[in-house]
């Protein structure tokens, strides 16, 4: 058959379902590829970031290893971290330890894709809608921040949370993962515990047992966490409302839209707005405004639109009053990007869903809106932030170590963070 612009055209036209394996493995594919091309330093050269190395790597190096497995820190326990500094630590050298890490932080990074391309559910029954949600997290732009780490897989993990609220269930194995994914991701951190009482709610509306049953496993992992391990060690709490609204709209609203070049001057504008006392109306205004267009926008989309805007907008609140201090530089297009990640996938994917209603003009509105969040992405994939995504060459790191035991290695992003030596003859 020949292959012409036609046939390009119509082979992006939304299908019944995604057909075939291949076509999945194609998505999840390209979707590896972007991960490792966003920074592509941390595949090929290696790195521990910050408390890997400073604190998770060296806790397992001093403590018995079942001690280290169920390390809290922080207030809370992050799994995941913690095994990975422990093999880490017990069965590889020293210059291999970023290698254990990697392996432990990309597993949970592409489960949310996993989950998209493996789903049968409405919204992503058209390759254009699935390659747009798998774009919209690959390029999100406070992504940078929760780069291929251990630390942060909790908000990858928590992003798996709020997706599997919105899609349709789906008995066999993608279910069984599903609540395999549901239970672990608490112990990851506390990220996905905000949208347990979404998932009581909708078990509730749908009086349905798939749903109690999830439910349920993120229920016990929540209180795995939340009785054993969850202790509040510091008061960065902000009461502040204004600063609240401020980082909300410049994170969910102005970033996603103008990436970090084109949002600065709205954000040293800002900033300088919070530091005199008060938030400019304007913003009250836009905000009003943006909540206002995407409920017009989500009105007739497919259940899944209400679900991802609730978690989002619930993750994003709890966010910035219980995660960040109380200073207006949260307002800053860099500052503080994980706490705005999974909030910014989530609102990118109800536009991408508002999608799958009938025809209208909410449809172009909606495609317009996601097309260009999706070029303003380009940017922000193309040019992370230098103190994301450069430090400190961990093999010459090692190799200084080796000539002097008693020296402490660097780790990103460089500067006092340091794997504290000697510890037990690591």
């Amino acid at each position: 058959m020949p292959f012409g612009i036609s046939a390009f055209v119509n082979s992006w036209k939304p299908a019944a379902a995604i057909p075939t394996c291949r076509d999945r493995l194609l998505f999840l594919g390209s979707f590896l590829l972007l991960t490792v091309l966003r920074m592509p330093k941390v595949v090929f050269e290696g790195r521990l970031w910050a408390e890997e190395g400073s604190v998770f790597y060296a806790t397992a190096a001093a403590s018995p290893w079942p001690q280290a497995i169920f390390h809290s820190y922080m207030g809370y326990m992050n799994l995941g971290a913690n095994l990975a500094a422990v093999i880490a630590r017990h069965l590889v050298a020293l210059e291999y330890a970023p290698r254990v890490t990697l392996v432990f932080a990309i597993l949970p990074q592409i489960c949310p894709a996993l989950l998209l391309v493996t789903s049968d559910t409405s919204w992503l029954r058209s390759r254009a809608r699935l390659g747009g949600a798998l774009w919209l997290l690959a390029g999100a732009p406070s992504a940078e921040k929760v780069w291929l780490d251990t630390l942060h897989s909790q908000f990858h993990l928590g992003l798996c949370a709020a997706l599997i609220l919105a899609l349709d269930l789906e008995p066999g194995g993608r279910e069984i993962f599903r609540r395999f994914l549901l239970f672990v991701a608490p112990l990851y951190g506390l990220v996905a515990i905000v949208v347990l009482p979404l998932f009581a709610l909708r078990s509730i509306i749908d009086r349905s047992h798939g749903r109690l049953v999830q439910t349920a496993m993120l229920a016990l992992g929540s209180a795995i966490q939340l009785l054993f391990f969850y202790h509040t060690v510091s008061e960065r709490q902000t009461s502040d409302f204004r600063l609240i609204l401020a980082t909300f709209f410049m994170k969910n609203m102005v970033l996603p839209l103008l990436g970090f070049s084109g949002s600065q001057p709205i954000a040293t504008w800002l900033h300088a707005a919070l530091d005199h006392g008060y938030l400019p109306t304007l913003v009250l205004i836009t905000i009003s405004l943006v909540v206002g267009l995407l409920l017009w926008l989500v009105r007739r989309g497919p259940a899944a639109c209400w679900w991802l805007v609730l978690a989002g907008g619930l993750i994003a609140l709890v966010s910035y009053y219980g995660a960040l201090s109380a200073t207006s530089a949260n307002v800053e297009p860099h500052a503080s990007g994980r706490y705005a990640f999974v909030p910014q996938v989530l609102f990118a994917w109800t536009l991408v869903a508002s999608t799958a209603s009938t025809k209208s003009p909410r449809n172009l509105i909606a495609w317009g809106l996601v097309v260009w969040i999706g070029c303003a992405s380009v940017s922000t994939y193309l040019h992370p932030d230098p103190s994301s995504s450069t430090g400190p060459d961990w093999r010459a790191e090692v190799a200084k170590w080796r000539l002097d035991s008693h020296y402490s290695p660097q780790v990103w992003p460089g500067g006092t963070w340091r794997i504290p030596m000697p510890i037990r003859s690591i």
